[in-house]
């Protein structure tokens, strides 16, 4: 049995991650920074994307945060979604400690409606090594990660650091899978709509795709 398919039949693999409890403590720890922010109508951790297997056969995960700005929102406000990109990584990075991470998505829906029925869908995918210097480090800030970012983003919307690029469908790839919990669901996602977590529905013309 693959591990992904232990994934998708447990919470818990044979080497001892529980990925929907990771999952569950980075989406209450969101919540809690988010609490009466401003400019966002939805959020929150809306799944777990495993990728790959590590050389110890541990998951090999990319976790998703998801905003939405609103259905009226054309363009968003770049230095709200840094921000929020900030508060996203705060929230992540503790919850997936001693996890192989490929790497973080923070996921931007707008021109639509909540999380999963935008018509645009935008990410940043942060590196764990830029997302563990951001949270560890007082003297990076969100201006140094977002410069940080730009400077070593190369335009290739597939690997990380993407500092605005389009949502990926982890859920549609070959040995992939997205695993969801409650957290998600309390989100107002449905266990399909999640599996698009990081859908390519996203540009112009793309009608909603996720």
């Amino acid at each position: 049995m693959s591990l992904l398919e232990r994934l998708l039949g447990d919470d818990t693999t044979d080497e001892g991650v529980d990925l929907k409890d990771r999952q569950n403590r980075a989406d209450d720890a969101l919540e809690d920074r988010l609490s009466g922010a401003v400019g966002v109508e939805d959020a929150a951790v809306a799944g777990v994307a495993v990728v790959n297997e590590g050389p110890d056969d541990e998951p090999i995960v990319v976790p998703i945060a998801r905003f939405s700005l609103g259905e009226d929102v054309a363009e968003p406000d770049y230095d709200r979604v840094w921000r929020l990109v900030g508060e996203a990584l705060s929230a992540l990075v503790p919850a997936f400690e001693g996890v192989f991470v490929r790497h973080y998505d923070v996921q931007f829906t707008f021109d639509g409606d909540e999380l999963f029925e935008a018509e645009e869908c935008r990410r940043v995918a942060v590196t764990p090594e830029l997302a563990d210097r951001f949270v560890s480090d007082t003297g990076l800030g969100v201006d140094a990660l977002r410069e940080a970012m730009l400077d070593a983003d190369d335009i290739d919307d597939e690997i990380a650091p993407v500092a605005w690029g389009e949502c990926r469908d982890y859920s549609s790839r070959t040995n992939a899978a997205v695993v969801t919990s409650g957290a998600a669901a309390a989100a107002g996602a449905s266990a399909s709509a999640a599996s698009c977590a990081g859908a390519g529905g996203a540009g112009t013309g793309a009608g909603g795709g996720c």
